[in-house]
């Protein structure tokens, strides 16, 4: 075995119980392809992974100013990248190395809208309906529940509509008005109702 991997591993009698968690942190993940990646001192490693953890305890409060930051250094970079294929495309003097540079240029276009879109939901995120009733055919939808899955479950209200107090049924025995759809007819009268209700 190799002194460098004695050391990451530690000593077979004695094996390092923290070993496992250090390697498979996300932070120590990113900082070690970074620093091969960027060309950085393997002993800035630590420093970098400090950086990494505080951007992911800002992420945990809520705090996406840097992610926003990164989505939008993104979207010109595309967005420069299109600009410059689309030249070298445009200057190109056989037909299919324009169209390899053209392809190219629209799928960084393709990508700069998406990162803008990404962007932008995270501003404004959608308003997202749980719907536990649909009736596709006759397109209506009703919303029983709440927008927040994690809430718990209420009991459904009384229909307001039907019922003005729960438990009390409307009285139908009232006499109702002449409608305006045929206004000769007169509202049924006595002569009409069950002797026996």
């Amino acid at each position: 075995m190799k002194n460098g991997q004695q050391n990451l591993i530690g000593n077979s009698e004695s094996p390092n119980p923290r070993f496992a968690e250090k390697v498979l942190d996300p932070a120590s993940l990113s900082a070690s392809l970074l620093t091969v990646w960027q060309g950085v001192n393997p002993v800035q490693i630590d420093s970098m992974v400090s950086e990494l953890k505080q951007q992911t305890e800002a992420i945990h409060n809520d705090d996406l100013s840097r992610v926003e930051a990164m989505l939008i250094a993104q979207a010109h970079t595309l967005d420069g990248l299109f600009a410059k294929l689309s030249s070298r495309a445009f200057t190109a003097n056989q037909i299919e190395v324009m169209e390899r540079y053209l392809r190219l240029a629209l799928k960084s276009q393709s990508q700069a809208r998406a990162t803008l879109q990404t962007l932008a939901e995270i501003k404004l995120p959608r308003q997202v309906a749980f719907v536990r009733q649909a009736n596709i055919g006759n397109q209506v939808q009703v919303n029983n529940g709440d927008a927040n899955p994690r809430a718990r479950k209420k009991e459904n209200a009384p229909n307001e509509v039907l019922e003005k107090n729960y438990g009390k049924r409307m009285d139908s025995r009232t006499s109702g008005t002449t409608g305006s759809a045929d206004s000769t007819s007169p509202p049924m009268g006595t002569e009409y109702r069950p002797k026996k209700r």
